[in-house]
């Protein structure tokens, strides 16, 4: 349908509200995009690069920038309501190029994303803190602070926030107070944002698992363990009884059995799957990346998902591409693809990639993928 360039790797998650998106930019900016044309109708400067997903509620749109501050900005025009310092300050020479250093800091890519409930602001911050701020005013409400840096999003679902840390343990705090509810720890690095459902908590981490905890006591119920060389990046979502979640290191899409963790579905290719799915009735969508631009793995892909999936009966899932981007914008050359999570509106999904570009993608009756790939089983 269309695409719009910025001028730096897209890395978030756009937001659509009404019939604007918005989305944030290694250039600093914050853009708003009509959805239906492409068209800019306004960006917001920040002094950082901006990786987080906005959120929006009563005419605002929120971020965070890796110069240190969430922002409020009206959906309107485009101009800044209020600014609170959260300490989210982050060198760009060190996040511009991920993966290059073989210490995990090199691979430091994430930024904890707003999220709004019950007129207050929450996000996670480099500084190992989870603030939460008046939506109408950035006024700090409070903080919590762990023994690491932040980039996971928070979850807040009847009064509770969960979120993870790179403490390698799972939060569940009070909303209205920050007071901790339970602690558990999970035993690796964690940038998912967890899923709340059920009356469980799926959270997945840098030890190369995915755990179920329960919501009330953090007892865990059940880990699937991805094996060595898959720290998993990607946060999960739930369609029916089945969990959907891709990997880092061993590549793998996979679909769990959400009571029992029991792996049911799966795919593993060549690309790092970084990206968190979209489920659109028996349909995948997640992006990919890979680590140079002629490798011809990176873009959105496209799967057909198995039905009558049951415990003891595996089936693999069927992988279209959907779109390729051989692109890049990273300063090294280093990676190419789609880290952004795509998000659905009618029949067109977006999504950012590391070319610097928004993609809107029509997924209706006319939708031609770029070419068949045979699965993996």
């Amino acid at each position: 349908m269309w695409s719009f360039q910025t001028e730096g790797a897209v890395w978030g998650t756009p937001l659509i509200d009404g019939a604007t998106v918005y989305i944030g930019s290694d250039d600093g900016n914050l853009y708003a995009i009509h959805a239906v044309t492409g068209q800019l109708r306004w960006k917001f400067a920040t002094e950082g690069l901006v990786r987080s997903q906005p959120a929006t509620a009563a005419g605002l749109i929120y971020l965070t920038s890796d110069d240190g501050f969430m922002y409020a900005v009206d959906a309107q025009a485009g101009q800044q309501v209020w600014r609170t310092d959260i300490g989210n300050f982050s060198e760009s020479e060190k996040r511009e190029n991920p993966g290059v250093s073989p210490d995990p800091t090199g691979f430091d890519y994430l930024q904890s994303a707003p999220v709004f409930f019950e007129q207050q602001v929450y996000a996670g911050s480099a500084d190992g803190n989870v603030y939460a701020l008046a939506a109408d005013t950035g006024k700090l409400m409070w903080t919590f602070r762990t023994a690491k840096k932040i980039r996971a999003t928070p979850s807040v679902t009847d009064g509770t926030v969960y979120i993870g840390s790179w403490d390698g343990t799972v939060y569940a705090l009070d909303a209205s107070t920050g007071l901790p509810r339970w602690q558990t720890p999970i035993g690796g690095a964690i940038q998912t944002t967890a899923l709340v459902s059920n009356g469980l908590v799926y959270t997945a981490s840098r030890k190369a698992s995915l755990v179920a905890l329960d919501a009330q006591t953090g007892s865990k119920r059940w880990e699937y363990d991805y094996g060595p060389n898959a720290w998993v990046e990607s946060s999960p979502r739930l369609a029916g009884n089945v969990l959907y979640i891709g990997s880092s290191g061993n590549r793998y899409v996979l679909g769990l059995d959400s009571q029992t963790g029991e792996l049911l579905t799966s795919y593993q290719g060549s690309a790092f799957f970084w990206s968190s799915p979209l489920i659109v009735g028996d349909t995948l969508f997640i992006g990919a990346e890979g680590f140079t631009p002629t490798a011809d793995i990176g873009g959105l892909y496209r799967f057909k998902l198995p039905t009558a999936l049951d415990a003891g009966y595996r089936r693999p899932m069927e992988l279209d591409r959907l779109l390729a981007l051989p692109q890049t914008l990273m300063p090294d050359g280093n990676w190419a693809g789609v880290a952004s999570s795509p998000v659905l509106s009618g029949d067109v999904v977006y999504f950012g990639a590391l070319d610097g570009k928004l993609y809107a993608v029509g997924i209706g009756s006319g939708c031609k993928c770029r070419r068949r790939i045979a699965w993996h089983p």
